[in-house]
């Protein structure tokens, strides 16, 4: 089991917990039963997988009905919950609550059952308030960030809620299909069988505009909170944890590798200040920061930085899926100077750790057959370059089909 770490430090943390509504009435024998369990447990794989470098934990289900995950990145969180409403409600229309607390933990672990703290408090505490309010609408979202804006951001749920209540099916088969393909009216208009004029009429009764600009607005907040605090006039605690969500802000969408790099150094040398010297939450800081320093062609740096990742994990159990992702960059590094051989081995012992946690069928895996298909081309071994992608194309094929059903 990994270590669970106590600590003292000021950093805030994003803590997902939800449950299904209504879960008793479903009974655990029947074939729908164990399709919302496929259904949410693929969307937890993928955002798993999408956000790998943003958690401390995984997500994924617990305590029969109910899902619980950590964030080190908030902004990440509305997306997140959209997701796991939209998995969900595809089977029978089920549907969730969930609740998102920004705040401190007093235990952390990448294991989600040991990982507790005020935050887990906080959540549980919301999502039972929830479950006072007895509400039968699919959008059931608490979100406490725990500042001035608290109140408005509880008016912003209940003003989202509102707008929503009176969607008829077709309008919401619209409109999270019209999100899903980048708002391309042509594009949901063929995959519905439906005239473009019906689509732009649903969605205009439906207010899709407001609705996506509510959902927009609060992921820029939830940004804007860390370059505040980075700019001293802080929203939240002052802590490693925003220059860290802002490094991956400047990767992930902005693609300056330069502007990230910076970020996440800072993080580093922070939380050098507030973290045991070896806590096992550097490990995604030096992950990082070995990630940019790469793109950004510096070999020496990134060398030294996923070393000291790797060391920080040298007494861990190594079946876990940050040690993977380790693994997976160090092989990326060896590829890139040509020490084919080195590569061969870092990306078969990620296959293996993430497939004994994972399964055979998971996008993260699919991940690492492609990167491995890349290393057979470089040493122009063309048939295994191939096979491997094919193993990718496969398991994304299985997982889009999985999402369509």
């Amino acid at each position: 089991m990994p270590k669970a770490v106590i600590r003292r430090n000021q950093a805030m943390y994003c803590v997902v917990v939800g449950d299904i509504i209504d879960s008793k009435r479903i009974d655990p024998d029947t074939d729908i039963r164990k399709r919302i369990t496929a259904a949410l447990q693929n969307a937890f794989d993928r955002i798993n997988t999408d956000y790998i470098g943003s958690l401390m934990t995984t997500f994924g289900m617990v305590r029969g009905d109910a899902f619980e995950g950590v964030m080190l990145t908030q902004y990440h969180a509305p997306q997140i919950v959209q997701d796991i409403i939209k998995a969900a409600y595809s089977i029978e229309k089920t549907k969730v609550r969930i609740s998102v607390v920004l705040g401190p933990l007093t235990v952390t672990s990448d294991d989600r059952n040991v990982t507790d703290g005020p935050a887990f408090h906080t959540a549980f505490a919301n999502l039972e308030k929830l479950k006072m309010c007895k509400s039968t609408h699919w959008l059931q979202v608490s979100f406490d960030i725990g500042s001035l804006a608290q109140s408005l951001v509880d008016s912003h749920f209940a003003l989202m809620t509102a707008l929503t209540e009176g969607w008829t099916d077709r309008q919401r088969e619209i409109v999270w299909a019209t999100e899903k393909h980048g708002g391309r009216q042509k594009v949901v208009g063929k995959l519905l069988g439906i005239p473009v004029s019906v689509v732009s009429k649903q969605l205009k009764a439906a207010n899709y505009e407001a609705y996506r600009r509510a959902w927009e607005g609060l992921t820029d907040y939830l940004i804007k909170m860390d370059e505040y605090t980075i700019e001293g006039k802080s929203i939240i605690e002052k802590s490693y944890v925003p220059y860290f969500n802002r490094g991956l802000h400047e990767y992930e969408r902005q693609h300056n590798y330069a502007g990230a790099l910076t970020h996440f150094q800072a993080a580093l040398d922070m939380a050098k200040n507030e973290l045991e010297e070896n806590d096992p939450l550097f490990i995604p800081i030096y992950n990082k920061l070995a990630w940019m320093s790469w793109l950004e062609g510096n070999h020496v740096d990134a060398t030294r930085f996923i070393d000291e990742s790797m060391r920080l994990q040298e007494r861990m159990p190594k079946s876990r899926i940050n040690y993977a992702e380790t693994l997976l960059v160090k092989a990326s590094l060896s590829r890139s100077i040509k020490d084919y051989s080195s590569s061969k081995v870092f990306f078969q012992n990620a296959l293996d750790i993430a497939q004994s946690i994972l399964g055979d069928d998971h996008p993260f895996i699919a991940d690492i057959y492609n990167n491995v298909a890349l290393l057979y081309q470089d040493m122009g071994e063309y048939d295994e370059a191939l096979k491997n992608f094919g193993m990718t194309l496969a398991i994304e094929k299985n997982h889009r089909d999985g999402v369509q059903s």
